[in-house]
């Protein structure tokens, strides 16, 4: 949403003026900033060290599988810890991590400095698993449910200036510092975002979660009673079944078929952050785009088109021949990609039970980030054996997700998703509160 819009609307303003939102919001882009950074620094590096498709995959696997295993523990942890300390621990563990790992790099020993990679990236995937789900279940209760189409909006499209931020810091870095320097630099980020959250008040969930009822339950009973929640609410059921088969097709391309792609191109790192950095500046635009349409509340039958865009930027990658028309297939897919991410978390937010919430985005983050280690093992399975080279991997990869997306409108869930009850409840307090104006 543009800023002038949100300053229009009596609801939006209070969120800039809100301490808590604004600490909660800018260690959310700080973290944001440094994650994207370390990807693609990380990415390059291993690129750059080892030349190897097969190594990138490897450690894009060590960072995935044991999201893959915490990610349902921690949307239990984030129902009954304060999911403020979550975040905090997250961000200075990462910044622990990146610090250690640039003192490794004073090692020249080749295969050592790999095993700190790989060590690296696990550990890394523990914490993710800890953080999305504290992260995307903490906004309900920092704003009111009439202004989480504002809030999300805000906080994805200004989190995807970070996604640009961050590449273009790792393009300048890579012509400015050695590696050390480098993972220093996004050390110090993640310690930004940490001092933020220290200054956040922000009250335990006792308030979503009755006392006592961690003791009554065990976790693995928390985590039953989440999975069982999510497949009685069919249109979160279809969500996850999207998330599903978008998150096959869509990590092994980007992560490792764009920079293996860029590599024998002949083009430099530089040029990789940049194709990286557009996917941020078009995510920017598909914020900017569903803030003004209020998140498509009322045209959520569009995410099936959004979907096939998405896909249809990925295939075009595979025909990349000049860094212009990358940058251009690469928008498309920032753009789509955040067309569709925000409805979807507004819709969670908005008709989940607030206990329930932790795990209900623990679900989303499982089949959205969990799921990349097999769509990396499988790309870096096709390319390290010659099945295919990046271009083809690209073209198929996208097309089928183009066909997945259009093939969603034929759904009687998604077409009736918001008939919810919650959804409509909503609707009624924006009436509401514009007839009191």
């Amino acid at each position: 949403m543009l800023w002038s819009e949100i300053v229009k609307q009596k609801n939006d303003r209070r969120l800039l003026r809100d301490i808590n939102f604004l600490s909660f919001w800018g260690a959310t882009v700080l973290s944001a900033l440094g994650d994207s950074a370390n990807y693609i620094l990380l990415s390059w590096f291993i690129v750059d060290v080892t030349g190897s498709e097969g190594t990138l995959g490897t450690a894009l696997l060590c960072m995935s599988i044991p999201r893959l295993f915490f990610m349902l523990i921690g949307g239990v942890t984030a129902d009954r810890i304060n999911r403020k300390y979550i975040l905090i621990f997250s961000v200075l563990a990462r910044a622990l991590v990146l610090g250690v790992f640039s003192l490794v790099l004073r090692q020249s020993n080749t295969h050592f400095v790999m095993g700190a990679v790989y060590l690296m990236a696990t550990l890394f995937g523990i914490v993710d698993a800890f953080f999305w789900p504290a992260r995307d279940s903490m906004i309900p209760q920092l704003v009111p449910k009439e202004q989480l189409a504002a809030a999300n909006s805000v906080i994805q499209t200004t989190q995807q200036i970070s996604m640009v931020v961050g590449p273009l810091i790792v393009a300048l870095l890579l012509h400015l510092a050695n590696y050390r320097i480098r993972f220093l630099t996004i050390a110090a980020v993640f310690l930004g975002s940490a001092i933020l959250l220290t200054i956040m008040k922000f009250d335990s969930v006792a308030d979503v979660t009755k006392p006592g009822d961690e003791i009554k339950s065990s976790a693995l009973q928390d985590l039953a009673a989440g999975i069982r929640y999510v497949i009685t609410i069919r249109p979160i059921a279809l969500i996850m079944a999207i998330a599903f088969f978008m998150n096959i097709l869509t990590p092994g391309p980007l992560s490792i078929g764009i920079p293996v792609l860029v590599k024998k191109l002949g083009w430099s790192g530089s040029a990789f952050g940049y194709l990286m950095g557009a996917v941020g500046i078009g995510a920017i635009i598909g914020g900017i785009i569903t803030g003004l349409a209020n998140g498509f509340r009322g045209h959520y039958r569009l995410l099936a088109i959004f979907i096939a865009g998405m896909g249809s930027g990925i295939a075009a990658t595979g025909f990349m021949h000049n860094i212009g028309f990358g940058i251009t297939s690469m928008l498309v897919v920032g753009m789509m990609m955040t067309m569709v991410d925000i409805p979807i978390i507004i819709y969670i937010q908005t008709v989940s039970d607030p206990k329930m919430l932790g795990r209900v985005m623990s679900l989303l983050s499982l089949t959205s980030m969990g799921l990349g280690p097999v769509s990396y093992a499988l790309t870096s399975f096709i390319l390290e054996h010659g099945i295919a080279n990046a271009q083809t991997v690209m073209i198929t990869g996208g097309t089928l997700m183009a066909f997945t997306g259009l093939s969603i409108i034929l759904f009687r869930d998604l077409r009736t998703m918001e008939e919810h009850p919650s959804w409509k409840n909503v609707d009624s307090h924006k009436h509401r509160d514009v007839e009191g104006v």
